[in-house]
């Protein structure tokens, strides 16, 4: 009996990656029993340490690609302490990742316990715009700033402006900063160099 158990873990941890979800769950789980609901212009905080399974192949520092994971992680618990994850359930709009634009400071070492913060700096008709700082708390040193492009995908082409309709801050929309419009103005750009091909 308990071969065939572990049997079906190994097969999930071959084939799944159990321990994401595991730590997506905690996370949204725990922000809904620990933490206040927030408004769109709040940002939200959560944790984690740097193993030897987010490591690169030389095992001294976090790797981006674990990182965008972490960054996925404090995406959800964002949408989910904002409400932006109810009302995208009531109306059925699911997001699709864009685009991300990434900054290194400074490496995430092995062991490092480490923060990442997240707040919505701008949002248009088609996109929410986040901004992730990446802290290690030993010293407060920001480590990496990775702003993530948003769209919100919904049956009826329900809109940004009906997703964020009613929840805390959305009646003061933030102007776009001016590295975001730059950005933008880049992705076009290589939009356009893709379309001629």
């Amino acid at each position: 009996m308990y071969y065939y158990i572990l049997v079906v873990i190994l097969i999930l941890y071959i084939i799944y990656d159990v321990n994401y979800v595991l730590r997506t769950l905690f996370t949204i789980l725990s922000g809904r029993m620990l933490e206040k609901s927030y408004s769109l212009h709040d940002p939200t905080t959560i944790y984690g340490i740097c193993t030897y399974l987010d490591c690169d192949e030389s095992f001294r520092s976090l790797r981006l690609a674990r990182l965008l994971r972490e960054i996925d992680i404090a995406r959800f618990h964002f949408y989910d302490r904002t409400g932006i994850y109810e009302r995208s359930q009531i109306l059925k709009i699911s997001s699709l990742q864009g685009c991300t634009l990434s900054t290194t400071c400074e490496p995430v070492g092995l062991f490092q316990i480490y923060k990442i913060t997240t707040k919505l700096v701008y949002w248009d008709d088609r996109s929410l715009f986040l901004e992730h700082e990446v802290a290690t708390l030993s010293d407060g040193k920001l480590r990496h700033v990775i702003v993530s492009r948003q769209h919100p995908i919904g049956k009826d082409r329900n809109s940004t402006e009906a997703l964020l309709h009613e929840l805390k801050g959305a009646e003061n929309s933030p102007s776009c900063p001016e590295y975001i419009s730059h950005w933008i103005r880049s992705n076009e750009i290589s939009s356009l160099k893709f379309k001629k091909i």
